[in-house]
């Protein structure tokens, strides 16, 4: 498939789902936005699913890696605050304490999903993967916990003001995270490009997600063995989806 902007201005806009110009560099995140994209659902997780080889150990293996840190960091944490909370009687210290966990976990949480989108990213391109790129972006723990807070405040008051705002924007916002990452934008240019490029097909993106979390679910039932499949068929799905919209650069 050729990339080329069409000289028709009322063409149907195509891409190649390498997303690299004739030039052989990626499109920048002003053409990606400019020159629309498409995609087929049922293409996606077909060719996720493809890819699902060489990926569970990776995927699943630091999803465990990750909860068991967290795990045993808040029962250490949670356990110094309570014995604290008894010796002094003092209950707002203990209310404290518990936000600052609740914080700790969320800085240390959006790192590690970046890096579990990188995976997918670099996956969805042929791109040496391994486990060590899920915990590899904690240099970038401030503008991706800024880009998750934002994100959450802004939801949260679509939701509150009226359910349809809310819900275009926890879709809109989905790239977010990886686009901090990958592109290295700030959390509020993030936002914006992820909010720009999902709004050109936004009904198919939720159509997608939607597919994806059923797939989710349904792997939970049988005492969870599907998820084995269905995380990193997730995973790779939103890769997909980051390519063919923005491309991904190439490995320094």
């Amino acid at each position: 498939m050729s990339d080329a902007i069409s000289p028709n201005p009322y063409a149907a806009p195509i891409s190649n789902l390498r997303e690299v110009q004739a030039d052989g560099q990626v499109p920048s995140i002003e053409h990606a936005l400019s020159r629309g994209y498409d995609f087929s659902i049922g293409a996606v997780l077909s060719e996720s699913w493809q890819r699902i080889k060489g990926t569970k150990g990776i995927i699943i293996g630091g999803f465990i890696v990750f909860y068991a840190a967290l795990f045993a960091i808040s029962f250490v944490l949670g356990g110094a605050l309570s014995i604290l909370g008894i010796l002094s009687e003092n209950p707002t210290g203990v209310i404290v304490g518990e936000m600052a966990i609740s914080l700790l976990a969320s800085a240390l949480a959006y790192p590690f999903m970046a890096g579990i989108n990188m995976v997918g990213i670099r996956r969805a391109v042929d791109q040496p993967i391994s486990f060590n790129e899920i915990f590899s972006h904690f240099g970038r723990t401030l503008p991706l916990l800024i880009t998750a807070i934002v994100s959450m405040l802004l939801i949260y008051l679509g939701m509150f003001l009226l359910i349809i705002p809310g819900l275009y924007l926890a879709i809109a916002y989905m790239l977010a995270v990886p686009l901090v990452v990958e592109r290295g934008l700030s959390p509020w240019q993030a936002m914006e490009a992820s909010r720009k490029a999902i709004s050109q097909h936004w009904f198919k993106v939720f159509g997608l997600f939607l597919l994806l979390g059923l797939i989710t679910l349904i792997g939970v039932l049988p005492l969870g063995i599907g998820l084995i499949w269905a995380i990193p068929l997730f995973v790779i799905s939103m890769g997909v989806l980051y390519r063919t919209i923005f491309g991904v650069r190439p490995l320094a």
